[in-house]
């Protein structure tokens, strides 16, 4: 899988925020080097998640620009195989730990506000017994997060880049058949 790649995931997403761009430019963004970029772009545009254009601006050579082949772009999940779920598994680990690494870079106070309606670092999780009908509930309100991100446009007055990962997947090995004491207390004490 081309995106089993912390570099070329950071690459796309990049793509996706700054929207066409140069490699040196990509560089720039990211703050690499530009020539250690070229390999990644090029394995992406072969394999079709880079879009590769030529543009000349007066007086100079035409230069190479990169975009993503559509908005949104999304990864369609396939698990019917042993292979597919590798890969499957292999994206999620790499775009959870460029979640942490964009957390890291964020936890400062010149930068984070943890409260109110303004709050921009989040780290939480949280485990929940759902019906089917709040489990779409769920998948509506991400559906509906998603559609911040997708149409916030690009770079605007008053706009700022953030991003936001999230991970959902049934808890295994518990069922609403499972024996749950009328009483049980959460962990921290409360009921």
């Amino acid at each position: 899988m081309a995106l089993a790649s912390p570099g070329r995931d950071d690459i796309v997403d990049a793509v996706g925020l700054i929207g066409p761009c140069s490699v040196p430019e990509l560089a720039r963004f990211l703050g690499k080097a530009h020539h250690a970029l070229y390999y990644h772009v090029k394995a992406l545009r072969d394999c079709g998640i880079l879009r590769e254009r030529y543009v000349s601006k007066p007086g100079r050579k035409k230069t190479a620009t990169y975009d993503l082949p559509g908005r949104p772009m999304s990864i369609r999940y396939k698990l019917d195989s042993e292979k597919q779920r590798r890969a499957v598994i292999a994206l999620a680990q790499i775009r959870l730990r460029s979640a942490i690494r964009g957390v890291v870079r964020a936890c400062r106070p010149e930068i984070a506000v943890t409260s109110g309606l303004r709050r921009n670092l989040w780290v939480a999780r949280w485990k929940g017994w759902l019906s089917d009908a709040e489990l779409e509930q769920a998948n509506r309100y991400l559906y509906k997060m998603l559609d911040l991100f997708r149409h916030g446009g690009t770079r605007k007055s008053g706009r700022r880049p953030y991003e936001f990962t999230f991970a959902l997947a049934p808890v295994k090995g518990l069922s609403a058949q499972s024996s749950v004491p009328a009483n049980n207390s959460s962990r921290d004490g409360r009921k």
